[in-house]
């Protein structure tokens, strides 16, 4: 992700993030699971993480629940936890989903994420994930969604009212 340095407007000073005490700017770097301001961090093992943000705990369990040689998109996790978008299902697997099986889930192109690709192409191929090389491209290995998409409508969310 690039991010863009702004120039203070005169006799503004420096760029306050909100939420964060007065004269401390914003910064990158390890954060509380739960901060107050909606960030999350990034946490090798969920169990030193109590306090999920809300949902986050149901992204992990539908991604949990994918059967192997099986996969969905970030949108199609968002849709299933109910009203969250792709980008807050990546969020969620890049901070806390390190014990899950996060090579299951994909862009909408049927691709992974490009620092991830080579360790999820080893996985799809141990779990016999249908796969496709672009015509253009045969170096680019993709799933083949149409043939490996979950169907996920017979499953039940452990959250859902009974």
């Amino acid at each position: 992700m690039v991010h863009r340095r702004h120039r203070a407007a005169p006799g503004r000073g420096v760029r306050r993030h909100p939420g964060h005490p007065a004269g401390a700017s914003r910064t990158r770097g390890p954060r509380d699971a739960s901060d107050g301001a909606g960030r999350l961090r990034r946490v090798r093992d969920p169990a030193d993480a109590p306090d999920l943000p809300d949902r986050a705990e149901e992204v992990l369990e539908v991604v949990h629940a994918i059967p192997p040689g099986r996969v969905l998109t970030y949108g199609d996790v968002g849709e299933l936890v109910g009203d969250r978008g792709p980008r807050f299902v990546g969020n969620v697997l890049r901070r806390f989903g390190s014990h899950a099986p996060w090579w299951r889930v994909l862009r909408a192109d049927g691709s992974s994420a490009p620092p991830l690709a080579e360790r999820a192409l080893e996985h799809w191929r141990e779990e016999g994930v249908p796969l496709r090389r672009l015509a253009h491209d045969p170096a680019d290995v993709r799933v083949d969604l149409a043939r490996a998409r979950w169907d996920a409508r017979g499953w039940t969310a452990p959250w859902a009212p009974r």
